[in-house]
């Protein structure tokens, strides 16, 4: 049941008796010691009344049917919601999924789900109907253990093959194209993360290992890496997730720093954001993260199990480098 709103001069509102808190404070400081560029929309804390996400490990958007999906590993759920963060459907052991951890979904409401085990890649059509498929074994050592996955404009599906550090590509009807899996010994994939695609078709990896964002080409062939492991602004101690807003500019999901880096095409550093805290507005331990077509920016946090949406100043600007 949901408490009645109220307006305060601070542009805040109140919080939702369910799952979501909404406020519209613009957290001046919080993000960024000069600047107020991120505002706190809403937070989830769970699906439903009273309740708190176990293990939440992924998220996707679906702007076409207003839903955010959240993957609860330790439920064994995926949990949606509405665009402002209300509850809206679940999918669970009824659609076979035990321990899901990763999520994505095509244009048609179709989800895709991988497990915390080795196990097929789960298909939940929008209308609930499930089916599922597996990666190839092929020249793989071990037994394919799926992980985080990202459609194309395509339909090309991306997945993160954990137990052998690579990342398949499947085409639409998802027949394997071809696997990734880095660039030779030196640079081959050591804790493979995460996996994004930008329009011109360029695959960026995300890996624990080395120079943490590999890009390559469409056919899979290496074109440059960027970024490095640290504890510094500009560096990434433990990196999680990425994704790509509309201005191109490549967003990293720093677990260790509680932070998201960002990065221009080229990999020059541009922003940081973040602060460690399981206030509103902090983050604290933050795995997955996504950017919608208004720019607001959908974070999921393991730590503080809850996801929360936040606002940009400017959304449709790119970011300066530092000192500009």
């Amino acid at each position: 049941m949901i408490n009645k709103f109220r307006l305060r001069i601070s542009v805040q509102f109140a919080v939702c008796a369910c799952a979501v808190a909404i406020s519209a404070a613009a957290h001046a400081g919080i993000f960024d010691a000069q600047t107020t560029d991120f505002a706190l929309q809403f937070r989830v804390n769970g699906y439903g009344s009273d309740t708190t996400f176990s293990a939440p490990a992924a998220l996707a958007l679906d702007e076409k049917a207003g839903v955010i999906y959240v993957a609860d590993t330790k439920a064994g759920e995926i949990d949606g919601f509405t665009m402002q963060g209300m509850p809206k459907l679940r999918y669970g052991a009824r659609e076979g999924l035990i321990a899901p951890i990763g999520v994505a979904v095509d244009a048609q409401g179709t989800l895709y789900v991988t497990e915390n085990e080795a196990a097929p890649i789960r298909v939940i059509s929008a209308k609930g109907e499930s089916s599922a498929f597996e990666i190839p074994k092929g020249d793989a050592k071990e037994t394919p253990k799926p992980g985080r996955l990202v459609l194309d404009r395509d339909g090309n599906l991306y997945v993160v093959d954990r137990a052998n550090e690579r990342l398949c590509v499947f085409d639409a009807k998802k027949a394997l194209k071809f696997c990734i899996t880095g660039t030779d010994a030196k640079h081959g994939f050591k804790g493979l993360q995460d996996a994004m695609v930008d329009r011109q078709g360029r695959i960026y990896t995300l890996d624990k290992s080395g120079m943490p964002v590999q890009v390559f080409d469409k056919k899979g062939k290496l074109l440059y890496r960027f970024a490095y492991q640290g504890e510094g602004d500009q560096d990434i101690s433990s990196p999680a997730g990425l994704f790509m807003d509309r201005n191109d500019q490549i967003w990293v999901v720093d677990r260790g720093q509680h932070a998201l880096k960002v990065f221009d095409r080229s990999g020059s550093f541009l922003r940081r954001f973040g602060a460690y805290g399981t206030d509103e507005g902090l983050l604290f331990q933050p795995v997955d993260a996504e950017m919608d077509s208004f720019g607001r920016t959908y974070v999921v946090e393991a730590g503080a199990r809850r996801l929360q949406v936040f606002s940009l100043t400017r959304p449709f600007e790119p970011f300066s480098p530092p000192g500009l």
